[in-house]
């Protein structure tokens, strides 16, 4: 099934376009601006590069986060409407999964992390035989460490750390004794891994209008809109 993926959940925006197995293209491109903007011209130009038609795309998938509440919003409502006006089937994919899925094969838990504000990331647990133990959250890297990494090291070497929340907080995490920090793309999104993840999800006929971002927590415009 020819699949469109994207996720705009971070300041990396990524589309991928699969087939079955079969990698057609991927493209990335700097989202922490103009964004809207940038998705779309993206999958034109993604799609002009593979010589596929728009009108041949027969699944959306699309990251649900957790992230940046502005990007998911553009993310979800562009994937709505191409889905809408193709008349084809839509996804969600957390991108928690999508991170996990990439280190599946770890023999031990994952958490993945991803970037939030300041010294706060995004995170969900998973343990050795691919469970989710603990849902999306955003916990301070205090907390994180004194608390939820503790929990999920069976033994030294057993845990894995994945998710561009590594890289951007490593100096604060490569104290964490048992814990192994990855290194190198697996910590960054991948449009190709959304569109795989979301060849293999069964598509709900309501999609169109339930879809909504996985909130870790409530985004700062409505905190603030609640306090006036």
């Amino acid at each position: 099934m020819l699949t469109l993926g994207f996720d705009t959940a971070t300041e990396i925006g990524t589309i991928g376009l699969v087939d079955g197995e079969k990698v057609i293209g991927e493209y990335t491109f700097s989202a922490s601006e103009s964004q809207s903007e940038k998705l779309l011209a993206s999958v034109d130009l993604l799609l002009e590069q593979t010589e596929v038609e728009i009108s041949e795309i027969e699944k959306v998938a699309v990251s649900r986060g957790p992230g940046s509440f502005t990007g998911l919003r553009i993310g979800i409502s562009t994937a709505k409407g191409l889905a809408s006006g193709l008349d084809i089937p839509l996804v969600g994919v957390p991108l928690t999964d999508c991170y996990y899925s990439r280190v599946e094969k770890f023999p031990g838990s994952v958490a993945t992390l991803i970037k939030d504000r300041r010294d706060l990331v995004y995170m969900a647990g998973y343990d050795s035989k691919g469970q989710k133990t603990l849902e999306e959250r955003s916990v301070s890297l205090e907390k994180l460490k004194e608390d939820l990494i503790p929990d999920l090291i069976s033994e030294p070497g057993k845990l894995l750390l994945v998710g561009d929340g590594v890289p951007e907080h490593r100096k604060d995490l490569n104290d964490m004794n048992g814990a192994v920090l990855e290194a190198g793309c697996n910590n960054y999104p991948s449009g190709l891994q959304i569109a795989f993840l979301g060849q293999e999800e069964d598509a709900r006929d309501e999609a169109l209008a339930s879809l909504e971002p996985l909130y870790a927590q409530r985004p700062i415009a409505e905190i603030n809109w609640s306090k006036d």
